[in-house]
């Protein structure tokens, strides 16, 4: 290569993030989205898509439609005063997020033909700009948590099936090089410091939204304030914000300590029920629904718990957020679950009022109504926990359960 030829692209090098910042500091008032469905679902007339603008407030709101062309491919001309966050939502099966500073293509599944089907959508990768890879990446690690998180789970499952215990004794006593959780932190911190001066980074600090650890609502907070000081017309930037404010004064009230919220859901036979029946015992809620597959292979475990330690003054209560009764009703006789069934009739507002995004998340709550601890996901070092808590529990109270005082939630 010539010397001047070098110095040229040097010099291009060194001009690129200036370039990308001027493009980050000017807002793009128009996109075009065009997309390809895979498989449309045999059971509708119509196949339509979806588009919904994230405007953090934890409720995106649906701004077009249209319906997949008999070619299988559709198209979406956005006009905005500023790029964003969008998502497309293909015939209420499939999913995918951008950024959109630049027009994107994306290629997408659709129709789930697989003989047992689900509602969750496999990964999307979404051609755009340089910042809407940050989406494709931060989509793309929590894939991989979600599906290691499976596979775990299906492992212990057969593990513990197995004859040859061998298996099981390995998994149980070999420590891993990271577990799941810190394997996703550790990725994902790597993605916010490469791109933590950049408008996208929004997207990430939605997940902080709903902590009550001081440490991140203050990590949180200070990398809203930078991005609200250099991208002034980033409304996200300051409606995240306010919801994250809102949410961690929700979150606080569900601290240990705190009492378990008061509430009356449909019940599966029919009537209004409310937790305030099981105060004396130990009590696990469990928010879940018929599609979710990390709940459905955690009700085995719970069983097993449930059967253990019933006689010992403990009980569960599942709270489904499903909306399609048929499915919940189908799900429960599949899975024969021995403890009360409840229904969320507002999905949003129970998310809301118990501050989680992800399920199965669970509450275990004390003898006297209080919250003893909160859990996302169910594993080996969840049961062990309720396990401890119940013992110690056991141990320290009444002989009868008489002579515990009756408080309401």
């Amino acid at each position: 290569m010539r010397k001047g030829l070098k110095t040229g692209v040097l010099l291009a090098m060194l001009a690129a993030p200036v370039v990308l910042l001027a493009q980050q500091n000017k807002p793009v008032k128009s996109i075009t989205v065009k997309g390809t469905v895979e498989f449309t679902d045999p059971g509708q007339a119509t196949q339509k898509v979806w588009l919904s603008k994230d405007n953090f407030s934890g409720k995106p709101v649906i701004v077009d439609s249209t319906v997949v062309d008999k070619d299988n491919t559709f198209t979406f001309h956005i006009k905005q005063d500023h790029q964003g966050v969008y998502i497309i939502d293909a015939l209420h099966w499939d999913r995918a997020s951008f950024w959109s500073d630049a027009d994107v293509k994306v290629a997408m599944r659709g129709y789930d033909t697989a003989k047992h089907k689900v509602k969750i959508p496999h990964y999307n990768y979404v051609e755009g700009s340089y910042d809407n890879n940050f989406i494709n990446m931060m989509t793309l690690n929590g894939e991989l948590s979600y599906r290691r998180m499976i596979d775990e789970y299906n492992m212990e499952y057969w593990a513990k099936k197995a004859t040859d215990t061998t298996w099981f004794a390995y998994m149980k006593n070999t420590k891993r090089y990271n577990p799941m959780r810190d394997d996703y932190k550790i990725r994902e911190e790597v993605l916010i410091r490469s791109f933590v001066d950049r408008p996208v980074l929004v997207y990430a600090l939605r997940g902080m939204a709903g902590t009550e650890n001081t440490k991140d609502y203050e990590k949180a907070m200070g990398m809203l304030e930078t991005l609200i000081k250099r991208y002034p017309w980033l409304t996200e930037a300051q409606q995240l914000k306010q919801t994250i404010i809102t949410n961690r004064a929700q979150a606080m009230k569900l601290k240990t300590g705190e009492p378990m919220p008061s509430v009356k859901y449909p019940s599966a036979t029919g009537t209004t029920e409310g937790l305030e029946k099981y105060k004396g015992k130990y009590l696990l809620v469990d928010f879940w629904a018929s599609w979710c597959g990390p709940c459905r292979q955690a009700i085995p475990k719970v069983k097993e718990l449930y059967s253990e330690y019933k006689e010992k003054g403990f009980e569960v209560v599942s709270i489904s957020i499903d909306t399609d009764q048929k499915a919940w009703k189908k799900a429960m006789a599949d899975e024969s679950m021995p403890w009360e069934q409840l229904l969320s009739d507002n999905k949003d507002k129970t998310m809301e009022q118990f501050q989680f995004s992800g399920i199965p998340t669970l509450y275990l709550v004390d003898r006297e109504g209080k919250i003893v601890e909160r859990f996302t996901g169910y594993g080996d070092d969840t049961e062990k926990k309720i396990k401890d808590i119940i013992a110690k529990g056991s141990q320290a109270a009444p002989k009868k359960a008489a002579a515990v005082p009756m408080m309401g939630f």
